[in-house]
Formats: structure tokens, sequence, C-alpha cells
């Protein structure tokens, strides 16, 4: 039983290491923007707006398919 209790703690005490490590090194989003370049950081507003925009008429897809009775994968009827 004290293994199996050690073993817990060990095991805790090492995963809680690694993710304050993780928080502490790894850089958010806004920050990796702020490290780029001008022209990079034209050129990555442009691809995550193209981004949106993508999930946004895909999300408007799904929502227009859940109102009827045919499949999403199908083309709508013109």
């Amino acid at each position: 039983m004290e293994k199996t209790i050690k073993c817990i703690v060990y095991g805790g005490g090492i995963i809680a290491t690694g993710y304050a490590l993780m928080k502490l090194t790894v850089p958010d989003e806004e920050q990796m923007r702020a490290r780029l370049r001008p022209e990079l950081q034209r050129e990555y507003d442009i691809a995550r707006a193209k981004s949106k925009e993508k999930h946004l008429a895909l999300m408007e897809h799904m929502r227009e398919a859940s109102e009827t009775s045919r499949p999403a994968w199908e083309e709508k009827s013109k």
C-alpha cells in the first residue's frame, strides 16, 4: 500500500512539474504573433481571416442541413 501511495505522489509531482514548465515556457498565440515580422503578421492575419470565414461557412451549412431531412453532404438543389 505504501508503494502505491508513493507512486501516486511521485507521478502527480512529475505531471504537475511538466504542466508548470509547459505553462511557463510555451508562448500564447498573441505572444507568438508579436514576435513575427510585420509582413508575416499580415500573412497570419489574412490566413486567420480565411480560416474563420471557412469555419463560419461550414457552421452555416451544418445549421441549414440540420433543419432539413437531407444529409449534410448532399449539395443544395439549385
